[in-house]
């Protein structure tokens, strides 16, 4: 499997990620708030995903559906409220601490939690075990973000 283009879309969605905070923080200040930023980013994500979603759904088909009946509960808002979780925390303290040290410290956390799921195969996922080499690298990580959080 090719992982060049993956990997590229990748580095640029981190990227774009990277900028989202510091939009948003501009944003807040002039709605007057962190979390109505927030609402104000859901809701152009909601419009650009319908807009992308039917210009897909036009030129390929729409893919067929489970019947909503079949959905867990939990997975109508879990992905989202994580999601407002991110961006609200973000708006709010990305200002505050610097960019820099946001997502140092969130990208640490992020490979600790990912490493435990992955350890453990929980929430759904394949197993693949912490090796030594894994817990090295995150723990390297903890400490870069340490760096970088303490300047």
């Amino acid at each position: 499997m090719n992982y060049l283009l993956p990997l590229a879309l990748v580095a640029l969605a981190g990227a774009a990620v990277a900028m989202q905070p510091a939009f948003n923080a501009q944003l807040a200040a002039y709605v007057g708030s962190s979390l109505r930023a927030t609402l104000v980013n859901f809701s152009a994500g909601a419009l650009m995903l319908a807009f992308l979603t039917a210009a897909f759904a036009l030129r390929a088909g729409a893919p067929a559906m489970r019947p909503v009946s079949e959905v867990p509960v939990h997975l109508w808002v879990a992905g989202g409220a994580l999601g407002a979780v991110f961006v609200a925390t973000a708006t709010w303290a990305a200002p505050k601490v610097g960019v820099g040290a946001f997502f140092a410290v969130l990208i640490a956390a992020q490979l600790v939690a990912a490493l435990i799921l992955d350890h453990y195969g929980l929430l759904g996922l394949e197993q693949k075990p912490a090796s030594v080499i894994r817990l090295a690298g995150v723990g390297l990580l903890v400490i870069g973000a340490w760096m970088v959080a303490r300047g």
